[in-house]
């Protein structure tokens, strides 16, 4: 089973992904905004970030950079949440970054997402 890190400050969804994978067995941590996110990406080492764009602290592609800069959470691969719609030239700034995996439009299908998450970790 995989480690997934939810770095998102909605508290609705991120209580409510937690419960979806914790059942399936997976070990969940979250984190509230982009500077929470990245010091437990260092400290729970996680398969994998579920990585909201909008927070207050931190938007997305400055914890994205943060995560992929850092020797020990570079590693990690990255899925963007978002509720807005991405323009061609953010996605191409976050595929820029060697941790993105891809982006996931809110509201999320959970099914959906950890069928994006098993094949991101081909489990």
């Amino acid at each position: 089973m995989a480690g997934i890190l939810i770095i998102d400050d909605d508290k609705d969804f991120s209580g409510l992904a937690a419960a979806y994978f914790s059942r399936q067995g997976h070990t969940v941590t979250l984190a509230g905004g982009g500077r929470e996110g990245l010091s437990k990406a260092v400290s729970a080492g996680p398969d994998i970030v579920f990585l909201d764009i909008m927070m207050p602290d931190m938007n997305g592609i400055e914890v994205l950079r943060e995560l992929n800069s850092d020797p020990e959470t570079s590693g990690i691969p990255v899925l963007v949440l978002t509720g807005r719609y991405i323009d061609p030239g953010m996605s191409d700034m976050f595929a820029q970054e060697r941790n993105y995996r891809g982006v996931i439009s809110k509201p999320v299908d959970l099914d959906a997402l950890q069928r994006k998450m098993n094949e991101v970790l081909k489990i």
